[in-house]
């Protein structure tokens, strides 16, 4: 077939499709040679050939368009010493695509060919797969056979014919018109973006403090030295601190020591003794916090705060520990002698070791007369707005997790992500804020945006599903399933369901069955992409049943008006039709040029809503 330049292209596709779908082939007219009588005789009747494609009107499934050309000649057609080429070829606005061709040869030509009988005719068939392009969505199916003499030779295409062979070049005749194309009308904006979520967990703090006790008294007495050490006051300041501002108090432990010189009977009472007077002591601090006056307190009777008070007797390990940071000269040996020995004998050794090594009265002993009292406190947990309000004006006041909870307590897509863009300066390292900035930025449309940020979530955490599906969606977005597929499959195999998604890749790759059986698991089955999946599948009962519960737009009418179309129903094609231009004016220009709705392409009523 010879070249069609751009304007002719244009014209030959427009007028195509608007004119019957058989052609009648006359011999052309501007040969440059002379050509014998029987190929013209040929060309003049070829329209006795019938070239017939099937589907007529083609149609794109898993980005290829599977046709199947037939060629049948009648009897006494064929000139025992003539050779055509027939070569299929889509021609489109910008640009063509060759089909293979086919030799048909006379029974007295030698060469590779399908040799037709003159006597009989003969039929030849073949089915090729065109690679799709958005190119081709509206493109016309033609051949252009061209005949010559056979001399010595069958030329394996058409160029060699026309520079070596007086030839007849028939006109050119339609074989199929468009390409169906209703598995690109998914819509990606319902694919599942995936959020990390906030943990339950919430921010408790620890508060440790001591009060220390003379040799052998429980009274609490703040002039022992080191209750006057301003680092040990402080602690036993900040040890209501977190209370005061309104902190759940979870529990209190309260755990008396006396030092190890004295009988073990002596030091466990001892121990106890102290533990309960700083009981004491405590109960009367929280007692005096709430009855202060505009207190924050979450208790309103000490009673009820959970208290835990015990006495462990005389501190041994405590003594090790303190003998083993000390500057003894013989502290390891002190440490090996009283490990071995039983509880009298270590007694009775300490005994010793406190009159050869001062020190151990001086600065060890003191520090093993105390009782320690560890304040465990919960945040109080903060209102919605509140909690907005911080995320949005004072980042560092949350804590990663909190800023992922009030992201999540937002609607409005540009507020979500001024929270996440401010959230990433403060937490650098929490992956789940770069992976939910990633899925605002999906869910606004900003491929490029989601993509850098998704990678940086996986840079600090590559075991994150949630990442690996977003990813996956913005290669949706890109068209690259083959990376889609690959990214869904990670985050699966990390606990993520990707099931849905991974049905939009299916729809892409033309397995329309196993994209409804993915898609439609833990769905429900009022969803646009599966009525569109069981539409492909050819579940047209199903289709119409989801997509009648489907709420009405411009795209879920076109959908409905399809699935009329494919089962013949043009009464009810062209009402929702009419509504879903009504609904979305381009919609007229989509149904003008989709072949779905080719059978009603005369239709008055049909002409009449895409004009």
């Amino acid at each position: 077939m010879k070249k069609i330049d751009s304007i002719l292209r244009c014209f030959i596709v427009a007028a195509l499709t608007i004119m019957p779908l058989v052609f009648h082939a006359e011999p052309n007219t501007s040969m440059k040679m002379e050509v014998h009588r029987n190929v013209k005789d040929m060309a003049k009747h070829v329209d006795k050939v019938q070239f017939s494609a099937t589907p007529q009107i083609l149609e794109e499934v898993g980005n290829k368009i599977v046709v199947t050309i037939e060629v049948m000649f009648p009897p006494k057609y064929f000139d025992k010493k003539t050779v055509m080429n027939v070569t299929p070829v889509l021609v489109y606005d910008a640009g063509q695509t060759d089909l293979p061709a086919m030799n048909f040869i006379g029974e007295k030509v030698e060469g590779q060919g399908v040799v037709i009988s003159h006597d009989n005719g003969g039929t030849y068939s073949y089915t090729t797969t065109i690679k799709y392009n958005d190119k081709m969505a509206n493109s016309v199916l033609m051949v252009e056979p061209i005949i010559y003499t056979y001399k010595n030779k069958v030329h394996p295409d058409r160029a060699s014919i026309k520079t070596k062979e007086d030839f007849a070049l028939c006109d050119a005749m339609l074989l199929a018109e468009g390409v169906i194309t209703t598995a690109k009308n998914v819509d990606k904006s319902l694919m599942r973006v995936a959020y990390v979520k906030p943990s339950d967990e919430r921010v408790v703090n620890h508060e440790i403090s001591d009060i220390y006790f003379n040799v052998n008294s429980d009274n609490i007495n703040w002039n022992v030295p080191l209750n006057q050490v301003a680092q040990n006051k402080e602690a036993l300041q900040n040890m209501t601190a977190h209370i005061a501002d309104g902190w759940e108090i979870q529990n209190i432990t309260i755990t008396g020591w006396a030092s190890p010189e004295g009988p073990v009977q002596y030091n466990v009472t001892l121990s106890d003794n102290r533990a309960d007077m700083v009981d004491t002591f405590v109960k009367k601090r929280l007692a005096a916090l709430a009855g202060q006056k505009g207190t924050k307190v979450s208790y309103s009777n000490v009673n009820d705060v959970k208290i835990t008070c015990v006495g462990n007797g005389p501190d041994w390990n405590g003594l090790m520990e303190a003998v083993k940071k000390s500057n003894i000269k013989d502290k390891q040996m002190i440490i090996n002698t009283l490990s071995v020995q039983t509880e009298q004998q270590r007694v009775a050794q300490l005994n010793k070791y406190i009159k050869q090594y001062p020190e151990m009265e001086k600065t060890i002993l003191p520090s093993l007369r105390h009782v320690v009292i560890d304040v465990n406190t919960v945040e109080p947990k903060m209102t919605s707005d509140q909690m907005v309000a911080k995320a949005s004006d004072t980042p560092s006041d949350l804590t990663c997790n909190q800023l992922i909870v009030a992201a999540s307590m937002v609607k409005d897509l540009k507020h979500k992500e001024k929270i996440y863009v401010n959230a990433v300066q403060t937490y650098p390292d929490c992956c789940g804020l770069y992976c939910n900035a990633g899925a605002v930025a999906i869910e606004q449309g900003n491929t490029k945006h989601a993509k850098k940020m998704l990678q940086q979530a996986l840079q600090i955490n590559d075991l994150l599903a949630e990442a690996y599906n977003n990813l996956g969606i913005v290669a949706v977005m890109e068209n690259n399933y083959d990376a889609a597929a690959s990214y869904f499959n990670q985050a699966q195999s990390l606990g993520l369901n990707t099931d849905y998604n991974m049905g939009v890749v299916h729809i892409d790759k033309g397995n329309y069955g196993q994209a409804v059986q993915l898609m439609s698991k833990n769905n429900p089955n009022c969803d646009y992409n599966i009525a569109l999946a069981q539409t492909l599948d050819k579940k047209y009962t199903l289709a119409e049943e989801t997509a009648t519960c489907l709420q009405e737009n411009g795209q879920t009418l076109y959908l409905q008006a399809v699935i009329a179309a494919r089962t013949k129903n043009v009464e009810k094609a062209l009402k929702h039709l009419g509504k879903a231009i009504k609904s979305d004016v381009k919609m007229k220009e989509k149904a003008k040029k989709d072949k779905e709705f080719a059978v009603m392409k005369n239709d008055p009523v049909f002409m009449a809503l895409v004009q």
